[in-house]
């Protein structure tokens, strides 16, 4: 097997995961698997030295491009890993030739990625490699890369060939426009500086290098070498056998879109970035690989104390959960409120960048529990992208805000209107999400609900959510169908959660989430005007609101037709669903998208075939609507008929199955969630990991096996732990104060941290 989980021992025991053997097939999973970042920059973990397989990546948040004809994405930076090391004259390639002792792992703990190897060549010398690389938790600017050669059995030269390199694309797409390419000698180092082609954002990129032989500094002959979008610097040693060369390479990146995004960040104009790249650079001058890995190593530390969860009786289990975490911390923009986190967080070019209702619903529940100063930020991202929803909600004919399916920097819609070509008609499959699934405005309200009855943060409803929330609200009156025979409004023509199901009428999961909001924001409103005077005030001036209409979201929501259950407590996930036809899953079970390659897109749409959790995601997302009994009548009716094909399903289903004591299934989809990116599939994550399955997983290991919710306003610890499980031990805030809770089989501690 090519992927362990097995290589960490003693302090490290269930930390570490690695890749046992070098396959060219497997390069892209492993990229997304090992991908390093710290929210501002984000790194593919791609090899040093180039192959024909490899999909590099490193990306910059918050920095967009739109090439014509397409939709705004993050564009692929210089690449800072590229080295081609050659003994003399000849180039290290792994793919050619046998290699020995082949190890490539990614340390949780301190987020470093490490890779040795002996590498033998065509005339029998044998060299190790020891790699290693992180990108900085400390200083967000810096990526930095360290290799150890060590000759084994020969004298000989040695060539490094390092790199900056802006020869990459977004999958052919070249975002950027080459400015400078410059070597300062005087300061040992070199830099490009490039602008992107439609946003006109430029963008700074520095190197510098240091050689050390058995640890001590030393000098090498050194040249410089430029091509277009590309510099180089190429060093020249002679080694002998068991003598250690160590090269250490410092890259730093900084854009004319960080003054936008941070407060804190210089303002500098683009024609002096330059200078501002060259200062970073000679910070660090002096720092090596240890001092500042050091550094980074303490920003991680603090943020494990706060977040770790620990599992007792399933090493793998223990290990997925941290493997989550890492990456939720590492997609996350700590520097600004002006960004969220997408869909591939900064793993990958899956879906550009974008962010989707993966954030609110899937990820953020992680960070109020956790971080809630964060999750506060994150919530400030819509707030300050709501202008890009008001301009959906006028170009479609609707007053309000309207949240767009897929946002970047602007909040405005980015959603492709076109994807695949089906199988049956041979044409693109149009993308209506962006157009008609239009829960997404619910789920950001929901989730700022959440993050008040959570953390009991009034001061964000007056400076944010209640302008949010007021005009989501707005929206939704403006959206809703009067049906003047039935005497009910009705949600026509859209897509619920499960996205097999298109150009639907009355799907449960909106209708119900829609009725919840209206009727929680005129009561959330009429208390800011009672508590809040002066705020409500403002509020009513800012954005033309009268009381009137407040009454007006009540009176709506009370006749917004509701799916009843039926007999069997049943409720259809949509008018015409009880009618379309049953179809055997079982062939497909475990083979993602499968059936869409069978039967073809529209075909699909006549069955009883479910994507992902919907009439299920309703009762995870109001719990307290529904009572058990109906919870798992429609739990029990619904599953079966999901395929779980997308990556946000199998957790939700954990989270209530946990919660009916169904645990054997609570736990097969448990694992099944965390085997989506870390799993033996080898083809599972290649353009990016799934952030909303990473936040999914928190959400069975903490709502469904530890049982945490809140009702009437206090905190409610109901476990359910599964028999794998000997003990589970984490930390949550709930209203400002932090508590450490232990389970186990006997007895659940609750300890106040704060008191």
């Amino acid at each position: 097997m090519t992927i362990k989980y097995d290589k960490g021992k003693e302090e490290y025991k269930n930390w570490i995961i690695e890749e046992t053997d070098f396959e060219l097939e497997n390069l892209n999973k492993f990229e997304s698997v090992f991908a390093l970042g710290n929210g501002y920059l984000g790194l593919r973990s791609s090899l040093e030295e180039k192959y024909i397989t490899e999909w590099r990546g490193a990306y910059l948040a918050g920095l967009f491009d739109q090439f014509p004809g397409e939709v705004t994405e993050l564009p692929n930076l210089p690449d800072p890993l590229l080295t081609e090391i050659k003994i003399d004259g000849e180039r290290v390639d792994l793919s050619c030739v046998e290699v020995e002792a082949y190890s490539r792992d990614l340390n949780l703990k301190t987020g470093e990625l490490n890779r040795s190897f002996i590498w033998e060549d065509s005339r029998g010398r044998k060299t190790k490699f020891e790699w290693k690389r992180f990108v900085s938790m400390a200083e967000k600017h810096l990526i930095m890369l360290k290799v150890n050669i060590t000759p084994l059995n020969y004298e000989g030269e040695v060539e490094i060939i390092s790199s900056l390199n802006g020869q990459v694309t977004n999958s052919g797409v070249q975002h950027f426009i080459e400015k400078d390419l410059r070597f300062i000698k005087e300061k040992d180092l070199y830099y490009l500086t490039a602008r992107t082609q439609e946003s006109q954002c430029d963008l700074a990129a520095a190197a510098r290098h240091e050689f050390y032989k058995n640890g001590e500094k030393i000098e090498t002959e050194a040249e410089i070498k430029t091509d277009r979008r590309k510099i180089s610097r190429k060093h020249t040693i002679n080694v002998k056998a068991d003598q250690s060369y160590s090269f250490e390479k410092k890259v730093f990146y900084i854009s004319s879109i960080d003054q936008e995004l941070d407060s804190k960040a210089e303002k500098i104009t683009s024609a002096k970035l330059h200078q501002r790249i060259i200062k970073l650079v000679e910070k660090y001058a002096d720092a090596d690989y240890d001092q500042l890995f050091k550094k980074h190593v303490e920003k991680w530390a603090d943020y494990w104390e706060e977040m770790d969860i620990k599992i007792s009786g399933n090493d793998f289990d223990q290990l997925a959960i941290r493997f989550a975490l890492f990456h939720l911390i590492q997609m996350t923009p700590h520097h600004t409120d002006k960004l969220s986190i997408a869909a591939k967080g900064l793993t990958g070019e899956g879906y550009r960048g974008h962010v989707f209702w993966d954030m609110e619903t899937f990820i953020l529940p992680f960070f109020i529990y956790s971080f809630p100063e964060k999750a506060k930020e994150l919530l400030e991202y819509r707030y300050h992208t709501i202008a890009g929803a008001r301009k959906k909600a006028r170009q479609n004919g609707y007053q309000g805000a309207m949240y767009a399916w897929e946002s970047a920097l602007t909040g405005e819609e980015t959603t492709p209107k076109y994807g695949a070509v089906d199988v049956k008609t041979g044409e693109a499959i149009r993308i209506w999400c962006g157009e008609i699934e239009q829960h997404i405005t619910a789920d950001i309200a929901k989730a700022v609900f959440e993050y008040l009855k959570v953390t009991g943060d009034y001061s964000f409803i007056e400076d944010y959510g209640a302008e949010m929330l007021t005009e989501m609200a707005r929206f939704w009156v403006s959206r809703l169908e009067y049906n003047k025979d039935k005497d009910y409004y009705e949600i026509k023509n859209v897509i619920g959660p499960d996205e097999y199901s298109e150009h639907i009428d009355n799907n449960a999961y909106t209708n119900y989430m829609v009725y919840w909001e209206l009727i929680n924001t005129a009561d959330l409103i009429e208390e800011l005007k009672e508590k809040s005077k002066a705020v409500y005030q403002k509020l009513k001036d800012k954005i033309n609101l009268e009381f009137d209409e407040i009454n007006k979201w009540r009176q709506y929501a009370e006749k917004i037709k509701l799916p009843e259950p039926d007999k069997d407590l049943i409720i259809p996930q949509f008018d015409e669903f009880m009618e379309k036809k049953e179809y055997d899953l079982s062939k497909f079970e475990g083979e993602v998208g499968s059936i869409v390659s069978e039967l073809g897109w529209e075909e699909v749409n006549e069955y009883k075939i479910i994507k992902q959790a919907d009439v299920v995601m309703l009762m995870h997302q109001l719990s307290e609507y529904f009572d058990d009994q109906t919870k798992r009548a429609n739990y029990e009716y619904y599953e079966p008929k999901t395929l779980h094909d997308s990556s946000l399903s199998p957790a939700i289903h954990s989270v209530l199955a946990a919660k009916f004591d169904h645990l054997e299934e609570a736990y097969k989809l448990f694992s099944k969630g965390a085997r989506i990116d870390l799993g033996e599939n080898m083809k599972s994550s290649d353009p990016g990991l799934h952030s909303a399955s990473l936040g999914g997983l928190w959400q069975a290991v903490i709502h469904g096996f530890a049982g945490i919710d809140v009702e009437a306003d206090e905190l409610k610890v109901e476990p359910n732990l599964p028999v794998e499980w000997d003990r589970l031990e984490f930390k949550i805030y709930f209203k400002g104060e932090e508590y450490l809770i232990k389970i186990n089989e006997d007895q659940t501690e609750i300890k106040n941290l704060s008191e």
